[in-house]
């Protein structure tokens, strides 16, 4: 290694990021930005002032503020929906007992320490109110979340018609969607966390196993 000239100190080179190092660092950075400003707050200066980079440097890699927050809204349902998918394959557990996983991780999500997802889903669906790419994203992942439920159903509950599942699966996206709300609105007159999220697994699985 070589010294700086003048200075008899070791010059290192700055290490540069790579797409795959460095768009998930953006992403994380600008999923908290969208949840904590909302689409007013959410620019691509702040973004890449939080990230510790050039703008240059990000608009690289995300060249205009909607194509920013486009894969940032998407990036976050893939998060959700690829942890709730794992959870309803998961052949170790009973159905009933996948149910149960991802009413666990849904309040995981929703109460622990620095928790973003209501404010992210909250914002989200202030945009979509007025932007149709947010609309249609948001239909598609409701979408999505619907059919893992319904799947869910279909396998508690076999004697069930299919459009009967997706019709229970949608109740429960609903319900889940009230969740993310009612939480994050309740303030002191929130319920006991863990007897709230009891009560969640009861509503759930009636409308699981429920006779048509």
């Amino acid at each position: 290694m070589a010294k700086a000239a003048g200075t008899g100190t070791i010059s290192e080179p700055k290490r540069r990021g790579n797409r795959t190092t460095r768009v998930p660092e953006i992403l994380e950075v600008s999923i908290k930005v969208f949840a904590s400003g909302g689409n007013t707050g959410f620019t691509q200066t702040r973004v890449a002032s939080d990230a510790g980079i050039r703008l240059a440097t990000l608009q690289h890699y995300f060249g205009t503020r909607d194509e920013l927050l486009r894969s940032t809204i998407e990036e976050m349902a893939k998060r959700y929906l690829g942890r709730y998918r794992t959870l309803a394959r998961d052949k170790l557990r009973s159905p009933e007992g996948r149910l149960d996983a991802i009413i666990d991780e849904v309040f995981a999500a929703l109460t622990g320490p620095g928790s973003i997802l209501s404010a992210f889903a909250l914002h989200c669906w202030s945009l979509a109110e007025h932007e149709a790419f947010a609309r249609d994203l948001m239909v598609e992942v409701t979408g999505e979340f619907q059919e893992i439920f319904a799947g869910l159903v279909a396998k508690i509950n076999p004697a069930l018609p299919s459009g009967e599942c997706m019709l229970r699966g949608a109740l429960i996206v609903s319900h889940l969607q009230g969740l993310l709300v009612f939480i994050r609105r309740i303030g002191d007159n929130a319920p006991d966390p863990d007897a709230f999220r009891s009560a969640t697994k009861v509503v759930w699985k009636a409308l699981s196993t429920a006779p048509q």
